[in-house]
């Protein structure tokens, strides 16, 4: 039995129905991108590391500019190029231990004879904080494989 930890790529082309990649900064600067020369890099490595994240960006995979991003330093989210997306008064509350939320779920309609009819992707961004009380929050965006999202808490 293969363990998932022992492989750490897929090829790129078992998920061509991915409209949306992600790409993980750490603060040290260097760059993990799920998608490097045909190879996936599975978001265990990022898992492995959030202790060291500084930044998570889902991006259109045909359009770059089409992008969300986590920062997890000031405990924000950007849509494209700077437009702050945030529940109320989350802007200027001080975060404390704040955690990245990502994860995706794949609709897969079948037909009579067991044939793939229809198969979509939403994706879920967000982030998770404690204020200085240790109350606890949370911002998670629903985004379609179009890019439009919807958020809540």
């Amino acid at each position: 039995m293969v363990n998932t930890m022992d492989i750490n790529v897929r090829e790129a082309d078992k998920t061509s129905s991915l409209q949306f990649y992600w790409l993980a900064e750490l603060k040290n600067g260097s760059i993990v991108m799920q998608f490097e020369n045909g190879i996936e890099n599975l978001f265990q490595e990022v898992k492995d590391r959030f202790d060291e994240l500084k930044y998570f960006v889902l991006y259109n995979k045909n359009y770059i500019y089409n992008r969300f991003t986590v920062d997890l330093e000031k405990g924000k989210i950007y849509f494209q190029d700077g437009y702050l997306l945030s529940s109320k008064d989350s802007s200027t509350q001080e975060k404390k231990n704040i955690r990245l939320i990502y994860f995706r779920r794949h609709k897969i309609d079948f037909g009579n004879n067991l044939e793939e009819q229809n198969h979509s992707i939403v994706y879920f961004l967000g982030l998770q904080y404690n204020d200085l009380r240790g109350n606890n929050y949370k911002l998670i965006l629903q985004i379609d494989s179009q890019g439009n999202w919807s958020s809540g808490e």
